[in-house]
């Protein structure tokens, strides 16, 4: 039966030779595997085939329990590596089942975005003023960014009747992520802009 370190070798070899991931990935793989075999071995797991489930979550304990605990995406980046090993155990027919399946990994804290201070978004603002087309549009979007808390992605995927429907019923219907659909209040100043813009 395989080692898991005969098994991490391979699967290394396999993702530089062929999948040819970067030297960097390479070695990332290698660091982060390495960790996850010494934990095996300090549990007397030495075959790939012995792992279990339990194995996996209490590496993944591990991680977030050490003296320096890793960061949850660190945490999250260790446990793919590891996952990446287990599914090329079975695929190669190495070991008979994968153990990280169910296996998730912790989740990084939701962070809000940072709002700009408010003298930072006059600055834009005034920066945007004017009476040509170039100046109206750029206003426009600032005050439509600004006063709806939309997504750029967002405000760049609207369209004039979007705009113009938003100007009649005070509402703005916008396309975020994974083509959801969402409706926010426009207020008066990103109206004023928006109605300066397309007339």
């Amino acid at each position: 039966m395989p080692t898991v370190q005969e098994t991490t070798d391979r699967f290394l070899r396999h993702l530089r030779i062929e999948l040819g991931r970067s030297r960097h990935t390479i070695d990332a793989y290698a660091r982060d595997l390495a960790g996850y075999a010494g934990f095996l071995a300090a549990a007397g797991i030495v075959d790939i085939a012995g792992v279990a489930r339990v194995d996996v979550e209490a590496f993944a304990r591990s991680l977030r329990e050490r003296e320096q605990p890793l960061a949850a995406t660190s945490a999250a980046r260790v446990l793919s590596a590891v996952r990446g090993l287990h599914r090329f155990a079975v695929e190669e027919g190495i070991a008979p089942g994968d153990p990280s399946t169910e296996v998730r990994p912790p989740k990084a804290a939701q962070r809000l975005p940072k709002a700009l201070p408010l003298e930072s978004v006059l600055r834009l603002l005034d920066a945007a003023g004017g009476d040509e087309p170039v100046r109206l549009r750029d206003r426009a979007l600032l005050e439509l960014l600004y006063g709806t808390g939309i997504r750029v992605s967002e405000a760049v995927g609207l369209d004039v009747d979007d705009a113009t429907a938003a100007l009649e019923h005070e509402l703005l219907r916008v396309t975020g992520k994974g083509d959801k659909q969402r409706i926010v209040p426009i207020g008066r100043f990103a109206r004023e802009a928006l109605d300066a813009y397309l007339v």
